[in-house]
């Protein structure tokens, strides 16, 4: 059938991306985030996606990992990605990681804590021709890093379910694969962009008013018992209150508990227009900057 036939034309299916990508995966990193992308599509697929979407951009140093025959060649790849990193660190802060899932299976087996730690000096990472297991074993790999990161995993297909349950955090994408991920999912959402809005305006809204309602929950107790405590100096150790019985029952349950409550409910510290403008605005809230030690002694 195909005998003595002239070419005259090809027909190609362009894989488009969502809107608002590129500004997603740009706000995400200002915000301090790292994002990494773990997909199933072939090597040279993967990375002209992630340089059109600006995961990758033209100006980062590229580290290689992949088509490894075997885990000492996956080891010997490995040991070269260490000696560019170390050996461009002085001059370069910007690095990008290839790695597909061949390499993957060899070097998540018995190296995966170098691997892990080469990876996170990388400002992008990206995981080519991964199988839905090896997706989970990398979101695995980054939940256990030294620095305990909190880490969500985003997805769209039923290929992504197993990524999914494994973060901390699983969202899912409702796109034309099917409803599986958002099943699967803590939270769903209908576009990629809608992420930007829920992590830099109302997660830093929600944390704000949480970290300000703990802090104001254990310096209302500590305002009302400390007195107690000296009193018991003058009344001889014995059970007798400072307080009388009205104020005792209502202090917590009335006097202390509505002005913070509505704080808590209604409280934007920053406009929603700001937040989305200056991404940064997030990153001074990460590692819990607001319930450590230092902030609990400063209320106390």
């Amino acid at each position: 059938l195909e005998h003595d036939m002239t070419l005259i034309g090809a027909t190609g299916v362009e894989d488009q991306l969502q809107e608002g990508v590129a500004l997603t995966l740009e706000s995400l990193r200002l915000a301090g985030i790292k994002v990494w992308v773990l997909t199933g599509d072939k090597l040279e697929t993967a990375v002209n996606i992630s340089l059109s979407c600006g995961h990758f951009k033209r100006s980062m140093v590229p580290l290689e990992l992949t088509a490894a025959t075997s885990e000492d060649d996956a080891w010997n790849k490995l040991i070269q990605a260490r000696a560019i990193l170390e050996e461009r660190t002085k001059e370069e802060k910007h690095f990008r990681l290839t790695l597909d899932g061949q390499t993957a299976g060899f070097l998540l087996n018995s190296k995966r804590t170098e691997l892990s730690n080469i990876c996170g000096q990388c400002e992008a990472v990206l995981c080519c021709r991964m199988a839905p297991k090896q997706k989970a074993d990398v979101v695995k790999m980054v939940k256990n890093q030294q620095s305990s990161p909190i880490c969500a995993a985003i997805g769209d297909g039923a290929n992504d379910v197993s990524m999914i349950q494994e973060a901390h955090v699983g969202i899912g994408i409702m796109g034309s694969e099917g409803r599986q991920a958002v099943r699967c999912s803590d939270f769903g959402f209908s576009q990629f962009r809608f992420l930007l809005r829920a992590l830099l305006v109302h997660g830093r809204w929600y944390y704000v008013r949480v970290s300000f309602l703990v802090n104001y929950s254990f310096y209302k107790n500590v305002a009302f018992i400390t007195p107690q405590v000296f009193y018991a100096f003058f009344n001889a150790m014995s059970t007798q209150s400072l307080y009388e019985s009205f104020a005792l029952t209502f202090y917590n349950i009335t006097f202390t508990a509505l002005p913070v409550l509505i704080y808590g409910l209604f409280e934007q510290d920053i406009p929603d227009y700001k937040l989305l403008r200056y991404p940064h605005l997030y990153a001074n809230y990460t590692k819990n900057a607001n319930m450590t030690w230092k902030q609990f002694l400063m209320w106390a």
